[in-house]
């Protein structure tokens, strides 16, 4: 059920349909349209994971249609044709090929692996756990010019946006179909392209502490979301001001102790109130 103020990632096709897009969330398609999974997979075999329902519930919650055709290896026109049943473009069909493997940064060969700090989030994947706070936990301490290498059985896209614009620069490496290792490196600089994105704002007014996420590109809002919710010192009220009602949220909330509701907000804004802890 959705809230009235809900907007679509994409327009609605004649007749009702709902088109999905770039930015789509993979899991606002799949729970949509559950046939979205197994035309994927028949697209591209890198789509079988989204048959693994922990890896499921984590990738898909987290990544667009952008991001999964990059991961791929496959064209964005191919993506968008096969999760909204459409013909696929002959151009398309016709570059169908994965992307050469990027050139190591010139950055890298600085690096000594000894002294990076290392965290592997796939143990917690396996056992259905949100590696998310645990990323952000041990990056967001480190010091301009330390280095977190991370293993990963995919390529967390959207966490590297979020890191680039805390100025972290990264390089991802495939080492086989379900393990990645990104080097995450702190300049201080921030990329411009995620710089581009904007930032949540966030204040503290007398009745609680305020996150506006409108404007940004999912999974921006859920990552900034959460981020807050695990500062120490945001209290036990946080006012969110949203431009859809965020389905894909509340589970998450669920697991971390909140409780959310919709309240009154301005026009065109979806507002939530989450407490931790309520009964």
């Amino acid at each position: 059920m959705t809230s009235k103020h809900s907007k679509p990632d994409s327009p609605p096709a004649t007749g009702g349909k709902r088109r999905f897009g770039p930015d789509t969330v993979v899991a606002e398609a799949i729970a949509a349209d559950p046939a979205v999974v197994e035309r994927l997979i028949a697209l591209n075999p890198t789509f079988s994971k989204l048959r693994n329902p922990v890896l499921r519930k984590v990738m898909a919650r987290l990544v667009n249609f952008a991001d999964a055709a990059k991961v791929a290896g496959v064209p964005l026109a191919a993506v968008l044709a096969a999760v909204n049943d459409d013909p696929l473009p002959a151009h398309a069909a016709a570059a169908e090929t994965a992307s050469a493997p990027a050139a190591p940064p010139a950055w890298l060969a600085g690096i000594d692996p000894a002294k990076a700090h290392r965290l592997d989030v796939r143990p917690h994947l396996a056992r259905g756990e949100e590696p998310l706070g645990v990323i952000m936990r041990q990056a967001g301490p480190l010091a301009v010019g330390e280095t977190l290498i991370l293993e990963a059985p995919f390529d967390p896209a959207p966490l590297r946006r979020v890191l680039a614009g805390k100025g972290f620069v990264d390089h991802a490496e495939q080492l086989a179909s379900d393990h990645w290792r990104i080097t995450f490196h702190r300049t201080g600089k921030g990329a411009p392209a995620a710089a581009s994105d904007g930032g949540a704002k966030i204040w503290r007014a007398a009745d609680a502490m305020h996150i506006d996420v409108r404007g940004l590109q999912p999974p921006q809002p859920m990552l900034a979301i959460l981020q807050l919710l695990e500062a120490p010192d945001t209290g036990d009220t946080v006012i969110v001001h949203h431009e859809r009602e965020p389905m894909f949220l509340y589970p998450e909330l669920a697991e971390r102790g909140w409780r959310h509701e919709l309240v009154a907000g301005e026009p065109d804004e979806v507002r939530l109130r989450l407490q931790r802890g309520a009964e």
